[in-house]
């Protein structure tokens, strides 16, 4: 019985190659990219869980809360971990990361500087489950030791074993004790070489002093919830009373929280943090996905149930020679089953071809997962079918044997159940257009935004974390000055992304307040190197130890919060416990600039005179040019490598996610569309096919190619707009929802859903036209010579 299922179904699928050929091609393109999506969402969503007891591990936080403020901050102090785990005896282990900002590293005559090089405690292994591919975890307890990742390894020993041979780092000998198998793509603990802090201070006497990531391990994560009540009688015990004894007010306060490690990957908010995952966008690429299957779900289901009427009469007769319902639906879901299985064969093949491609869209090499998650998905897949399936095939093996031979039509409601489905089709398919624009839009205005400052060509070169390199950076930046090459040079403790914060101290109507605001160090050719307009007073001058010392620059937002006129900004005085001293003398405003991403609105900022200690030189030169920067740093500090990046990627990298996601929404709206097109185009040459002989009488009557095209299509037209109808008010409602998520956005305008419209509109003429053409073009004594 089984074998001649699976004949007659063969059969069937060969005579109808082309909606066959179409069911394959939809469904095998559109599971593919439901593949790929969910290979995507899972790596999101897997962060950092390869690690044994993943789920109890937490990151210890710090939060400075004021009357009016609350920030977070991914660091702790370093004493924070031994103390939690002296008290509490549920914390098993801590381990603390202390990140070394510059470190070159000797290869021969050669230096290079590597990022992401961490001091760890030696109860590393007790809390990460890395893996070692050479060493042992107990040489890790052994003063200037090292360990490196394989990628870096291969990098400065080559294939050999590196285990016991010596790294310069920062003029400092390290011996390599281990070397870790290179870390997954799904991990924000990224680093390429630990370093063994066998000094690491066990308590610290400024407790504003944030310079650890601090991880504990729980004995068990169930115990999380009373932790936390725990940490909150740890701060009000030994936290609050180190900042009551700086004398810094009592509006001022410091709380840990923890975070778990699996969860790390979607927090957002921090300052000094990595860049981390979306959950809007997993939510918008998972609906995507179902848009996808469900599009072509529905042409599977649409070109099925139409050739209904090719096979009314073997259905009949099956009936008549005594075949059951049960049996008829088997033998339909046997044909579903089939085409599901080969568009799935063919889908595997899809996913092999294109993976590159959508890895290197994404960014993140996709890691596939284990066989219980295929197992699942094929299972989802195998459902989805049979689903699929059992639509028509009821619909098939419904009527009566004597109603079938006698001509007469069945399946009641099919014909508005198959315009239906071709409305939610277009539905999906303008919705999905609509989001495209918008997002689309908005990433362009985050990139175009005028910030307030001039970001191009603007070269920032890193500074190395030596006191006597930096005491240099004064004869660096007289050097460039005197090129004519060089418009403008300044030094500056941090890039324009990348503030502190200070406390101010603000009084109004008798009560005082305390809140954090960003802070930067800057020189005096900094706004102008950056066009950075001043507003009102001057700035600041190199000659004046006054400035040095008492003078600040704010924005006008500044001026806005703290209540000032702008006339009146001028002179006043700004309290703050962040300086050297309380009392600063506003000496100038400079209109407001996108010092953060526009996913912010632009705050308060103090700009502080200083130029002892910079972290950053920052030259405003034509890219040409760099050589010259690159020639007077050989020549000065020959010692240490050139490292620099131009100031406009620095700041559009903050728009990463946006245009990555810009580009997956764009490539997943051309697949939907297409995946329409081909139900559509199904659709069109079923029915010039059923109508061949009504087209040849209006042939022989004198009806015009136009009008028979006309014909054709009108009907579909109609269901593409009144799908239109329906698609606008959902995408707009969505559309809206995602821009809540910026400080600085567009307004929908209502050209998005005419352009969407109209591509719809126009996708559809150009899908329908062919075949109506071709019917219409077709010699009518073809269509008529069995009459």
């Amino acid at each position: 019985m089984l074998t001649n299922y699976f004949k007659i179904a063969w059969r069937t699928l060969v005579k109808n190659r082309l909606y066959t050929g179409i069911n394959i091609a939809g469904l095998s393109v559109s599971m593919a990219a439901c593949w790929l999506i969910t290979l995507y969402v899972w790596n999101e969503l897997t962060f950092d869980q390869f690690h044994e007891r993943a789920d109890s591990i937490y990151r210890v936080i710090t939060r400075f809360k004021m009357t009016n403020s609350d920030d977070g901050l991914a660091l702790s102090s370093a004493d924070v971990g031994p103390r939690l785990q002296q008290t509490y005896p549920e914390v098993l282990k801590t381990v603390r990361f202390k990140s070394v900002p510059v470190a070159t590293i000797r290869k021969g005559n050669e230096l290079t500087n590597e990022g992401d090089v961490y001091q760890v405690d030696k109860s590393l292994f007790d809390v990460f489950s890395y893996h070692l591919l050479f060493g042992s975890k107990t040489a890790w307890d052994r003063p200037n030791s090292a360990i490196l990742t394989q990628q870096i390894a291969e990098k400065y020993f080559g294939e050999t074993n590196p285990i016991g041979k010596i790294l310069q780092l920062n003029g400092q000998p390290y011996t390599v004790t281990g070397v870790l198998q290179n870390l997954p793509a799904n991990t924000d603990l990224t680093f390429k070489i630990l370093l063994s802090w066998q000094n690491a201070p066990a308590t610290v006497e400024d407790v504003f002093d944030t310079s650890c990531f601090t991880y504990v391990l729980l004995a068990d994560h169930t115990q999380a919830s009373n932790f936390r009540r725990k940490l909150t009688q740890f701060d009000q015990v030994q936290v609050t009373p180190r900042v009551k004894a700086l004398g810094l007010g009592n509006d001022i306060k410091i709380e840990h929280q923890l975070q778990p490690l699996t969860a790390l990957h979607f927090v957002g908010g921090l300052f000094d943090d990595t860049p981390k995952g979306n959950r809007l966008y997993l939510i918008v690429f998972s609906v995507v996905a179902v848009f996808i299957l469900l599009v072509a779900c529905i042409n599977y289901m649409n070109l099925y149930v139409i050739q209904s009427t090719r096979r009314h009469k073997e259905v009949g007769v099956r009936k008549v020679m005594g075949a059951s319902k049960r049996q008829l639906v088997n033998q339909f879901l046997g044909e579903a089953l089939l085409i599901m299985l080969m568009s799935t064969l063919l889908s595997f093949a899809v996913i092999l071809g294109v993976r590159p491609v959508f890895e290197q869209l994404t960014g993140i090499p996709l890691t596939m997962p284990d066989w219980s998650l295929v197992a699942v998905g094929l299972g989802v897949l195998s459902l989805v079918g049979l689903l699929t399936g059992l639509y028509p095939a009821v619909i098939l093996s419904s009527p009566e044997p004597v109603n079938i031979l006698k001509g007469q039509s069945f399946g009641i409601g099919r014909q508005w159940t198959r315009r239906s489905l071709v409305i939610l089709q277009f539905t999906l398919s303008v919705i999905i257009i609509v989001s495209t624009l918008v997002v689309r839009q908005q990433t362009r205005y985050l990139r175009s935004k005028d910030p307030g400052f001039a970001k191009e060509q603007v070269l920032i070169v890193s500074v190395p974390a030596d006191e006597t390199i930096r005491k240099k950076m004064s004869v660096l930046k007289a050097t460039l000055g005197q090129s004519s090459r060089i418009d403008a040079v300044s030094l500056g403790l941090s890039p324009i992304t990348n503030e502190a914060k200070a406390s101010v101290i603000k009084e109004t109507g008798g009560q005082r307040t305390e809140q954090l605001v960003f802070s930067a160090h800057i020189d005096e050719a900094y706004l102008n190197l950056l066009r950075i307009k001043l507003r009102a007073g001057r700035n600041f001058n190199p000659n004046l130890t006054s400035d040095k010392k008492h003078a600040v620059i704010v924005n006008e937002s500044f001026v806005k919060w703290m209540g000032w006129r702008m006339d009146q900004a001028v002179g006043q005085i700004v309290k703050t416990s962040a300086h050297d001293s309380l009392n600063q003398q506003v000496i100038g405003v400079v209109s407001d600039y996108h010092f953060a991403s526009l996913h912010n609105r632009i705050e308060p900022i103090l700009l502080y005179y200083q130029t002892d200690n910079p972290l950053n030189v920052l030259v405003r030169l034509k890219p040409s040019d760099v050589a010259v920067v690159q020639s007077a740093w050989a020549s000065l500090i020959p010692a240490y490598p050139f490292e620099a990046a131009f100031l406009d990627t620095s700041f559009n990298k903050q728009y990463e996610q946006e245009e990555k996601g810009t580009t997956l929404l764009s490539w997943f709206s051309i697949l939907i569309i297409l995946i329409a097109c081909l139900g559509l185009f199904g659709l069109i040459a079923f029915t010039a096919e059923q109508r061949t002989k009504e087209i040849g009488i209006r042939k022989v009557l004198g009806a015009s190619v136009v009008q028979i095209v006309a014909l054709l299509t009108k009907d579909f037209m109609m269901l593409v707009l009144i799908a239109i109808v329906v698609a606008s008010p959902i995408a707009w409602y969505a559309m809206n929802r995602w821009l809540q998520s910026f400080a600085y956005k567009i307004d929908i305008d209502g050209w998005a859903f005419v352009f969407a419209g109209l591509l719809a509109i126009g996708i559809a003429l150009l899908t329908i036209s062919f075949q109506s053409i071709k019917a219409a073009l077709m010699n009518p004594v073809n269509s008529l010579r069995n009459e």
